[in-house]
């Protein structure tokens, strides 16, 4: 056996408990699925699995609205393997943050004077499949017959297809990379009030990469991509152009299978491996899907010269709070785009919590708070589950409000389209609905790790992910 494939003890215990560790909570909380995407036909017209956008809805009687809310469980998780998480309370905590949010708006006006009906499920840890996600589906599509469901976690690839073949309408709170084309084909079902459209930030990721001089001087561009339809069509239709456009000639694409442990924990080191052997010093993921914190714990990562980008997809503050899981000196000069302070950072003096900049924000703590559900400590990163409960319930708010009593699912996507400025997130640092578009965020800020003037409040030792500059409105060409 060759000297580089010899594996000392720390590393491959930090690999091996990396993997474990995401690829549990990827269960949960990001785009830990099959590889495969349907391609059944849909679109606006509402054919193939999306037919029947006119047809009475489910969940809604003359009084009220059934909405499912998805709350994924870590339990003992976190503890039991070491790692370090936000903590949002718990699945009682979480619970009687769903409750509150639900309680004030239907002490005010409801959804255009219907009650919301709160249906909660805890997705369990650790027993995520094709199978499980397909149960929950049922549970609300069947047994309940809810109007909409609440998505943070269950991220097979039957789920979305189930939910939108039994007229569910999705608002999907997880941290999954969803383009136009991704929307379009469940339309009218899958929107996204707090998480971007991929494509229009992607741009905007790279063009920032570019305005901080992160493409200087190098030697040629490693794009690891999720393997899935939405990242190759992003690498292949954005990035490739826009580093050719640049003078960027030299660039490799690998794609990991993100499905299973083994997969994911395999792909990533064969990419940084495949990095290094083409003499790339840059490396940029394309999808998230936890790629970059398990590639950053393998052995290659110990001797890696590359610098890598950095993008809210890709967990920053796990990478952070966790120096005993990742290769600390790969961090130093990460630069990239982010969308969400309580995903992003902990503490930077240029991003007060709660913003003011950002109204929903002190409205949904307040909420939070007055119901005494405020999560441990009270800090920004453990308010995060709570403020995406809350955007989703205020963008139903917000779109049902304007939409006709017969609320079908094409009623509700033609409501959506004309609420403007009506909604905004109380998570990012921005956004819009307008016609065409299912996804509300469209502003965010330049994000480095500052390795010198920055102390992370977590493990005491310097280094930590800051914004710099004011906001950036995504790029649309």
């Amino acid at each position: 056996m060759s000297p580089t494939a010899v594996r000392t003890p720390g590393p491959a215990r930090r690999v091996a408990t990396t993997i474990a560790v995401l690829a549990l909570i990827a269960a949960l909380t990001t785009a830990c699925s099959s590889k495969s995407n349907s391609t059944a036909n849909s679109g606006s017209s509402g054919s193939g699995i999306t037919a029947g956008g006119n047809d009475a809805s489910p969940g809604v009687t003359a009084d009220s609205i059934k909405i499912g809310y998805l709350l994924p469980d870590l339990g003992v998780l976190s503890e039991q393997l070491g790692f370090k998480t936000a903590n949002y309370g718990g699945v009682a905590g979480e619970t009687k943050q769903i409750e509150a949010l639900v309680n004030a708006v239907n002490a005010n006006g409801g959804l255009n004077g219907r009650k919301i009906v709160p249906i909660i499920k805890t997705y369990g840890g650790g027993q995520d499949s094709p199978e499980y996600a397909e149960s929950f589906c049922n549970a609300f599509t069947q047994d309940e017959q809810v109007f909409a469901v609440v998505l943070e976690g269950q991220f097979q690839s039957n789920a979305r297809t189930c939910y939108a073949a039994r007229k569910t309408l999705m608002i999907d709170e997880t941290l999954l990379a969803q383009d136009q084309t991704e929307f379009e084909r469940l339309s009218p079902y899958l929107w996204s009030p707090t998480w971007p459209e991929y494509s229009s930030y992607l741009r905007t990721e790279l063009a920032a990469l570019q305005s901080q001089g992160w493409f200087t001087g190098t030697a040629g561009v490693s794009i690891v991509g999720v393997d899935n339809e939405i990242a190759r069509r992003n690498i292949t239709d954005i990035v490739i152009p826009f580093l050719t456009s640049n003078g960027i000639t030299k660039s490799q694409s690998f794609f990991v299978d993100t499905s299973n442990a083994g997969t994911l924990g395999a792909g990533s080191s064969a990419a940084l491996t495949g990095t290094a052997n083409a003499g790339l010093d840059r490396v940029i993921v394309i999808g998230g899907a936890r790629i970059l914190p398990v590639m950053l714990s393998t052995q290659e990562a110990t001797t890696t010269k590359a610098k890598f980008a950095i993008s809210s997809y890709d967990s920053p503050l796990f990478l952070q709070d966790n120096p005993s899981l990742e290769v600390s000196s790969t961090l130093v000069g990460m630069t990239g785009f982010g969308v969400l302070p309580a995903g992003d950072i902990r503490e930077d003096p240029a991003v007060p919590f709660p913003d003011p900049a950002t109204p929903n924000q002190g409205l949904c703590k307040q909420i939070i708070d007055s119901a005494g559900a405020t999560p441990p400590d009270g800090v920004r990163p453990n308010y995060k589950e709570g403020l995406q409960y809350c955007d989703a319930t205020l963008f139903l708010k917000a779109v049902i409000d304007k939409a006709p009593k017969n609320l079908t699912a094409n009623a509700f996507r033609d409501a959506a389209w004309q609420v403007g400025t009506g909604y905004s997130s109380a998570v990012t640092f921005g956004g819009t609905l307008a016609n065409g578009k299912y996804a509300a965020t469209n502003t965010g800020r330049v994000l480095v790790f500052d390795s010198t003037t920055c102390l992370n409040p977590v493990s005491g030792k310097p280094g930590c992910f800051l914004y710099r500059g004011g906001n950036v409105p995504f790029a649309t060409n």
